[in-house]
């Protein structure tokens, strides 16, 4: 499978193309609009989210309520859609090394396009990815397990609301886990098609994300004996390849840049020091992460599902796993019996 988006943070709208979804896999528009609502209602989220409502369009690939084998067209409305032109930059946010490299000092034309506003038009194009993998039950949940210091997640919105009141950003970390996966997905004999590689590439599209880790926490303190007695140990990949068990990745992220509390910048076209103050940005992007990876690994999944049943017809394609799923099954147990 591959994918495609263009379009600006405030412009008229975002689109995106997914291809090579098989035919014939059922998936109702109200599945793509809770997943757009529940993207924009995650907590310590921003302005701009209650002011977005995510109208979309299915332009291709969707037919009376099944995919139809063809491209999947998909557009986001803004409702924020007027585009303000500036030439300063944010300090942490990268507009500034985007301006250097393409050699110009529109620096809004970076944060329009660099803008985790684009990741509206993934989660709608990877619902299809995920309801696909739902369909073959095979689950994706994820859930914060920090947010700046604290680990009581009963403490989390009292954090939310202390960063908000101080106008400042925080980071955190977040696990996601894969669950009822059957082994063999991935690859081991090219390093970069194995399968921790390929969720880690897609995983560092969002911007925030800082680190990527697989299977149980402190994995490094864990003795080789002990693992080759529990192998869940390793969080579901071995060799780059799915071995059966729940797949588990944790992610950290980093703090915004984009804060309301004034920061000191200079104008790329006059020179000139200013400062500048962001008041509709999130308060983190930890719980908007979180949710968003989720539909990222489904895409990664399911791409990795599609090349190893080569089928064009979704029917065809839940037979054939739940035939790999049985044959797999049998296999492993008579290995270990």
């Amino acid at each position: 499978m591959r994918y495609l988006t263009a379009g600006y943070s405030h412009g008229k709208c975002l689109i995106g193309i997914l291809t090579d979804m098989c035919y014939g896999m059922p998936i109702e528009k109200n599945y793509i609009a809770k997943s757009l609502k529940n993207r924009r209602e995650t907590y310590a989220r921003g302005k701009r989210q209650k002011i977005e409502d995510d109208n979309f369009e299915i332009v291709s690939g969707l037919y009376n309520g099944k995919t139809d084998g063809n491209p999947i067209g998909v557009i986001i409305y803004n409702k924020k859609n007027k585009i303000k032109e500036f030439n300063y930059y944010t300090p942490g946010y990268g507009d500034l090394y985007g301006t250097l490299k393409y050699q110009h000092n529109d620096t809004f034309v970076i944060k329009e396009r660099a803008s985790a506003r684009e990741s509206v038009v993934r989660v709608a194009l990877f619902s299809f990815t995920k309801r696909f993998l739902e369909l073959l039950d095979i689950n994706i949940e994820s859930y914060v397990i920090k947010c700046y210091k604290e680990k009581d997640d009963k403490k989390f919105l009292k954090i939310i609301d202390n960063f908000k009141e101080d106008g400042d950003s925080f980071g955190g970390i977040f696990e996601i886990k894969i669950k009822n996966i059957f082994p063999g997905i991935g690859d081991y004999s090219d390093p970069s098609k194995r399968l921790q590689s390929l969720i880690s590439r897609e995983l560092f599209t969002i911007g925030s994300l800082k680190g990527v880790e697989f299977g149980q926490k402190n994995i490094e303190e864990i003795k080789g004996s002990e693992i080759t007695k529990n192998q869940k140990i390793l969080g579901g990949i071995q060799c780059g390849i799915s071995d059966g068990n729940d797949i588990l990745i944790r992610c950290k992220t980093r703090a915004i840049s984009s804060i309301k509390i004034p920061t000191q910048t200079t104008d790329l076209k006059t020179f000139k020091k200013k400062y500048i103050s962001h008041n509709t940005s999130d308060i983190s992007s930890v719980f908007a992460a979180a949710y968003i990876s989720e539909f990222i690994v489904s895409y990664v999944i399911a791409s990795e599902i599609l090349k190893f049943f080569p089928y064009k017809n979704f029917d065809k394609i839940r037979k054939e796993v739940k035939i790999w799923r049985k044959n797999a099954k049998k296999i492993i147990k008579n290995i270990k019996t």
